[in-house]
């Protein structure tokens, strides 16, 4: 269950703020409705909440997967890609150098996902074979190693070339969709809420085509 807090109205009258808000959320929104098997975009909003978030986007999963647990391959990619596109739309925005620390917990989500594929899932099988190199109950700081220092090494390299795969699918998805991202950030400006519906009628008037992955 996704906790988003409740609504807080104070401090909403910054527009540089809701503006930057606006294209982080705007790209975990148009990631996740161009990846092809991720789950629906509920509703995308710029009002901050009381846990300390700006605004959020809000995802419908599947009730097949979450009832039966099992994910396959391809929406992991498609969640590492959603995952990466409030920091990818702040970077294309607005430079490198201008990119917030507001990505902070999805960076954390990315690094912790990237890791299970490798080494609790075995998407990495050809470089370190299919078994499993951590164990999920005793994982993190101070976990018995059960892996050489050779293998940790391999495994933080399988870990990068993970990140780095979505990475790039993301900046290069909302680079072709950049029309896209800043009509969906102007709307939420000046609305506040999106909703799904308007989410697609705003895809399909631009023409934007769900994710390859090659």
């Amino acid at each position: 269950r996704i906790q988003v807090g409740m609504e807080k109205r104070t401090g909403m009258s910054n527009k540089k703020r809701q503006e930057l808000v606006a294209y982080h959320e705007s790209g975990h929104a148009i990631a996740g409705a161009l990846c092809p098997g991720f789950d629906e975009v509920g509703k995308i909003t710029i009002i901050p909440r009381t846990n300390g978030a700006g605004g959020f986007t809000l995802f419908q999963p599947s009730d097949e997967m979450q009832d039966s647990g099992m994910y396959p391959r391809s929406y992991l990619e498609s969640r590492l890609v959603v995952a990466l596109g409030g920091r990818v739309a702040e970077e294309l925005v607005y430079g490198i150098e201008e990119v917030t620390t507001g990505a902070s917990s999805d960076l954390q989500n990315v690094a912790d996902l990237a890791r299970r594929m490798v080494t609790q899932w075995g998407y990495a099988g050809d470089a370190l074979s299919y078994t499993a190199w951590e164990n999920p109950q005793n994982a993190g700081m101070g976990a018995t190693k059960m892996a050489s220092e050779e293998t940790q090494e391999k495994i933080d390299e399988e870990v990068k070339a993970i990140v780095a795969t979505a990475y790039a699918r993301c900046k290069a998805l909302l680079s072709e969709n950049r029309q896209l991202l800043d009509e969906v950030t102007n709307t939420l400006v000046r609305d506040e809420t999106i909703g799904n519906d308007e989410l697609k009628e705003l895809i399909k008037k631009y023409g934007a085509k769900p994710l390859e992955f090659a």
